[in-house]
């Protein structure tokens, strides 16, 4: 649940943004500061680690644990690329990322 709430509180706050499932952001995008971005670059991202998460921890099969890791895997590179792209569209990203967590606060 707190997965589904994260997301849905980062897709309202983005909503003069263009969403996309590529890394790459749209041309017309802006960078978004407010709601959940305040705290965090990546709230979808953690969303759906929290998902995931709840899925894996509810029943911890070997076929969960490996599918869980793999999107952690996953999303870690998108994260990486994504912030590149990201520092080269807004000047202001680098002061961004002072001052907020990349996915899970306080711990990252």
């Amino acid at each position: 649940m707190a997965g589904l709430g994260v997301g849905l509180w980062a897709l309202a706050a983005m909503r003069r943004s263009r969403l996309r499932i590529r890394p790459e952001p749209h041309p017309e995008s802006v960078l978004i500061k407010h709601g959940p971005y305040r705290w965090v670059r990546h709230p979808m991202y953690t969303a759906v680690l929290l998902v995931a998460g709840g899925w894996v921890g509810y029943a911890p099969t070997g076929g969960r644990v490996l599918a869980g890791a793999a999107l952690v895997v996953v999303l870690l590179l998108k994260i990486r690329r994504e912030e590149q792209l990201l520092a080269e569209k807004f000047p202001d990203y680098a002061a961004y990322r002072t001052t907020t967590w990349r996915l899970l606060p306080p711990i990252w």
